[in-house]
C-alpha cells in the first residue's frame, strides 16, 4: 500500500531542465513508481508593480508513489530538503512566496486528504484551482484525479479556467469562495465548495511567512482578473 501524492515542479533560475531530471531520479531512487508530465514553459508573474521581469519558468508535475507509514508533513519535509539540496535558499522573508527559484516543490495533493496545518502544510495545495501552470501538466498524466474539496477532476478545473480565459469581462462573480480571515476554515463554507464546484481562497492557506492582509489584497486583485495562459506565481 502507498500515498498516491502529487508534486508540483518549478524553476526559472539555472538549468531547469536538468533540476527536474535530478528531482525525477531522486524519486525513482527513494520511492520507484515515479510518472511525470512534459514540461512546460511559462512566463513569471509577480505582486510587486513595476518589478523588473523574471526568467521564464520550467513547469512539470509529478506522481509519487509513497510508503504507506509516511505522513504528509514528513514528505513536504522531504521536498524542502530536497530544494535545499538543488541549491533553493528560503529566507522566510514575506516577498520569497512570489521570488524566482532554482526549484520548487510544491505538495499538490496527499490521496484524498484535506488537511489544514496552515501555515506549514494545506492540502490540497490551497492556489492549485488558479494555476493553469499546475493544472495542464497535472492533467497529463492524472486528468480524472479529484479535487478533495471541489469534487472536481483535474481536468474541470483546468476547463473552467480555460473558460474564463476567454472572456474579455467576466460576468459569473469571482472564481472562488473567498474566506478573508487567519481563522479556520468554517465547515459549511467546506461543505458550499462541494456543492458549488467552487475552490475556496482562504488568507489562513495562502498568507505564510507573515505576508499581510495587503498581499492578499494584491491576489485577489490577480485572481479576479481573466488568468493569463503564461502565468505563473
Amino acid at each position: 500500500m502507498t500515498h498516491d501524492a502529487l508534486v508540483a515542479f518549478g524553476a526559472n533560475l539555472g538549468d531547469g531542465e536538468a533540476v527536474f531530471q535530478e528531482i525525477e531520479t531522486r524519486f525513482m531512487r527513494d520511492f520507484g513508481k515515479v510518472r511525470s508530465s512534459p514540461l512546460f514553459r511559462t512566463k513569471a508573474v509577480t505582486l510587486s508593480a513595476g518589478s523588473a521581469p523574471e526568467p521564464d519558468y520550467w513547469n512539470a508535475v509529478i506522481q509519487v508513489q509513497v510508503p504507506q507509514n509516511w505522513k504528509p508533513g514528513e514528505f513536504l519535509d522531504r521536498l524542502l530538503a530536497l530544494e535545499k539540496e538543488l541549491g533553493r535558499i528560503r529566507t522566510g522573508s514575506p516577498q520569497e512566496h512570489w521570488s524566482a527559484r532554482t526549484a520548487d516543490l510544491d505538495l499538490l495533493l496527499w490521496d484524498d486528504q484535506f488537511l489544514d496545518a496552515a501555515p506549514h502544510l494545506v492540502l490540497p495545495h490551497p492556489m492549485m484551482a488558479w494555476r493553469r501552470f499546475v493544472l495542464e501538466p497535472a492533467c497529463r498524466i492524472v486528468p480524472d484525479r479529484l479535487h478533495p474539496l471541489t469534487g472536481q477532476t483535474l481536468a474541470e478545473m483546468l476547463a473552467v479556467l480555460k473558460k474564463r480565459e476567454e472572456r474579455e469581462e467576466l460576468t459569473d462573480g469571482d472564481p472562488f469562495l473567498l474566506w478573508d480571515s487567519m481563522e479556520p476554515v468554517p465547515q459549511e463554507l467546506l461543505e458550499r465548495s462541494r456543492m458549488q464546484k467552487c475552490p475556496i481562497l482562504a488568507r489562513r492557506w495562502v498568507c505564510r511567512n507573515g505576508e499581510s492582509s495587503e498581499t492578499f489584497r494584491k491576489l485577489l486583485q490577480l485572481l479576479r482578473k481573466p488568468p493569463n495562459t503564461e502565468r505563473t506565481a
